[in-house]
């Protein structure tokens, strides 16, 4: 029978260190979006912020199909295979990134006009977001290339200026009076793409002109199709289990219930920014066990410790924002959303569950287990859809929010089962 293992107190401390550059990275990045949010949630009519949270969560899906396809192969790609000629397929894969862009451009400024035509908020959301897309994919990708140079410092600077750029251009724009939905969205994408020719010019510097020898344009599409094509399904899925919920919303509940979901959702943001700092920190070291041949009974039991540690963070934070609801609310919306706390609540439980799964998920990735974590995510998204939309129209937010409960609780339970 094996022995329960202590907890190493000094490598608990050691991780913590090494993994600081991209906990910071990840703060600076995500507080970006989180000031807009709050500060487009206090100017502008519900309706217009509502348009501009379904957006971002148009957004986030195009960033996952550029992340299937690009980002995060170079990430395997440019440390391993293309590491001694770097900066040559950094710039290789920088066309491809305008490529892709453009094709995603032109889709969303086809359906800003289809929306515009109807007098929707949402199509100058999508027109915004049409313009900024390809410098908010940019930032992505850049970023990501630091960590594939093993530069976390420099993704950490091009956070701070994008941050610092973002800021700067939504308080002008409100002082002008000149804010809305479309320009918000735009002063993203001009900050993002001031934070990235900051990195690509006098960091990366890529190679974007002047190809000979190996590697060939033509090898790095074939081994970016290879992986991404696989990957694909996976994003997409992901995507969906989480981020489909703000895309029902609005066609059952209106963009108005879109805004208050978001609402309630700005004040989980730090949550958020965790379990995606978590996943940069944690998924080398369990597979650094798991390459050191550390017996399964002691790899699972490790990581059903990082998962109840971790929720029971998001729990206590969730009991306080609770507790606090009401002063909270009114103090960042000035008034705008005072909502229940049975909502602020329900939304917590949600998180707390996430977090818990999202730890599993990296476990079962470092495992090779990725074809069990894609099916995961098929499940929860169906499940979603199948489960949401009746408890949509019967009890509305509500009903939103018991949906997303169940569905997170359905990927925690299978998750567990693939671990232990």
């Amino acid at each position: 029978m094996e022995k329960t293992e202590k907890i190493d107190i000094p490598r608990i401390i050691r991780w913590t260190k090494k993994g600081s550059l991209a906990v910071l990275d990840q703060a600076l990045f995500s507080g970006a979006n989180f000031i807009v949010n709050i500060l487009l949630a206090r100017w502008l009519p519900p309706e217009e912020y509502g348009a501009f949270a379904v957006a971002m969560s148009i957004f986030y899906l195009l960033a996952s199909l550029h992340t299937a396809v690009i980002t995060e192969p170079m990430m395997v790609f440019g440390a391993g295979k293309y590491r001694e000629h770097f900066k040559k397929y950094l710039g290789m894969l920088l066309w491809g990134h305008w490529a892709v862009s453009a094709l995603i451009a032109l889709a969303l400024g086809i359906s800003a006009l289809f929306f515009i035509k109807r007098g929707s908020p949402m199509g100058e959301a999508l027109l915004g977001l049409a313009v900024a897309s390809p410098f908010l994919l940019l930032l992505w990708l850049t970023r990501r290339a630091c960590y594939t140079n093993f530069k976390q410092g420099w993704a950490v600077g091009a956070s701070g200026i994008n941050l610092l750029a973002t800021l700067l251009g939504i308080i002008l724009l409100w002082k002008v009076g000149t804010l809305s939905t479309l320009t918000g969205i735009v002063a993203l994408g001009v900050a993002a793409g001031v934070a990235s020719f900051m990195l690509t010019s006098f960091h990366l510097r890529p190679q974007v002109v002047g190809y000979s020898g190996n590697p060939t344009p033509r090898m790095v599409l074939v081994d970016h199709w290879g992986y991404g094509s696989w990957n694909l399904t996976g994003v997409i899925a992901y995507w969906a289990s989480g981020q489909i919920l703000m895309l029902l919303i609005p066609i059952f509940l209106g963009l108005s219930a879109s805004a208050t979901i978001a609402a309630i959702w700005n004040l989980y943001r730090p949550v958020g920014l965790l379990t995606q700092s978590l996943g940069l920190v944690l998924l080398p070291v369990f597979s650094k066990w798991i390459s050191s041949r550390m017996s399964n009974h002691i790899y699972r039991l490790r990581v059903m410790r990082f998962s109840t540690l971790f929720s029971l963070i998001v729990a206590l934070y969730t009991l306080f924002l609770s507790i606090n609801s009401g002063t909270i609310l009114n103090y960042i919306y000035d008034g705008k959303y005072n909502l229940d706390w049975i909502l602020v609540a329900l939304f917590g439980i949600s998180m707390t569950i996430s977090m818990a799964t999202g730890i599993l998920m990296v476990a079962l990735k470092a495992l090779g287990k990725i074809a069990k974590v894609t099916s995961i995510w098929v499940i929860t998204s169906a499940t979603m859809i199948i489960i949401g939309v009746p408890l949509l129209l019967t009890y509305d937010i509500l009903g939103a929010l018991v949906s997303l409960i169940l569905n997170n609780l359905l990927a925690f339970v299978i998750a567990k089962k693939n671990i232990l």
